[in-house]
């Protein structure tokens, strides 16, 4: 199986013809402050693609593979994404949680034009109204150190207990339920406040996340300087790898790329403990959809549209497996059809 290399955050991403799956590469050019959407880049249209760390993984694959435009990806989280969409200054808005109402209010609108479900219902002041697509599932891993055997297991309470500040536990052996668990103190490595990762971890865990009357908040903001955030999933990944006590959690293709080099935690809501896989992504309480949003449903014969419908066609959807992701159609073949017809017919 070829894997697809991870790019740290905040780079461009530049790519030269189609490249093969077994020698795969991409070439970091420079790091780049994005400045503009679609324009001419030599023979070809050029694109911005920005947001999630847990889709530029996959972003970097597609752009690689894509001969019609040369394509800027970059990270900076899921709230960097919306908010460079909502601004102009990007064509693709990766997120790895849904567009929320205080995504429209930071550029000066309405959070009651953004539904539940992620759409919109207006424009925003910025005259941008964003589009929700679904392009790939993932499954959300929660990882510790190798030499970590006492944490092979831990449901949404134990996750509650290291990861809320509600009277959270300062030492291993203060979790409830964990069996041999030393008397050292936790430490947790994980995504920062502007990541979609983050936003979903804790609405899992945290009732009425993200309300008024949310029960908790995250251990980030107890100031204890026990949570450590980092944008970048590679530092996260690291400091794990170095740090017996640590613990953290981020999209499953960076497991899936260092595999040997940092142990998975088996998780269950309740009581039915799964392992955190490809193959168990119906089962698995922490699987959810990964996102490109823009402005509106691109026309036909926009290079945007020739994009899109090439992520969520076979050819596109073959290489999610490859980065270590879920195909659509694997979860939910109705919309995935949905979606390419409504391209087709834009």
């Amino acid at each position: 199986m070829s894997h697809f290399p991870i790019a740290p955050s905040g780079v461009k991403m530049k790519t030269k013809g189609k490249l093969g799956m077994a020698g795969f590469a991409v070439l970091i050019v420079a790091v780049v402050v994005i400045t503009g959407c679609i324009g001419e880049g030599g023979d070809k249209p050029t694109m911005v693609q920005t947001g999630s760390s847990t889709v530029l993984p996959l972003a970097i694959a597609w752009a690689a593979e894509f001969d019609d435009a040369d394509i800027t990806v970059s990270g900076g989280g899921s709230s960097h994404g919306i908010n460079a969409l909502l601004n102009g200054e990007a064509d693709l808005g990766d997120a790895s949680r849904l567009m929320k109402g205080s995504d429209y209010e930071k550029v000066g609108g309405s959070p009651d034009l953004v539904k539940a479900d992620g759409t919109a219902t207006a424009a925003s002041p910025t005259g941008v109204w964003p589009y929700k697509w679904v392009v790939a599932y993932d499954v959300l891993t929660v990882v510790v150190n190798n030499d970590n055997d006492w944490s092979a297991r831990l449901n949404y309470s134990q996750l509650y207990q290291i990861f809320t500040d509600d009277s959270p536990a300062v030492y291993w052996d203060e979790v409830d339920g964990l069996t041999d668990a030393p008397h050292e103190k936790i430490e947790i490595y994980a995504p920062d406040a502007a990541s979609g990762t983050y936003d979903y971890f804790f609405d899992e865990i945290i009732p009425r996340w993200g309300k008024d009357d949310q029960h908790a908040d995250a251990r980030l903001n107890s100031n204890d300087n026990v949570y450590n955030p980092s944008a970048d999933d590679n530092v996260i990944l690291n400091a794990i790898k170095s740090n017996k006590y640590a613990i953290g959690f981020f999209g499953f293709a960076y497991y899936n790329e260092n595999q040997g080099s940092i142990r998975t935690v088996e998780i269950a809501e309740e009581d039915e403990y799964v392992t955190p896989s490809l193959a168990t992504v119906a089962d698995y309480p922490m699987a959810r959809p990964l996102h490109i949003y823009t402005d509106g449903v691109p026309k036909s014969g926009d290079i945007r549209n020739t994009y899109l419908s090439y992520i969520l066609s076979e050819e596109g959807q073959s290489i999610v497996p490859e980065v270590g992701y879920v195909k659509l159609g694997l979860v939910d073949q109705p919309l995935l059809n949905e979606q390419r017809t409504k391209l087709e017919n834009a």
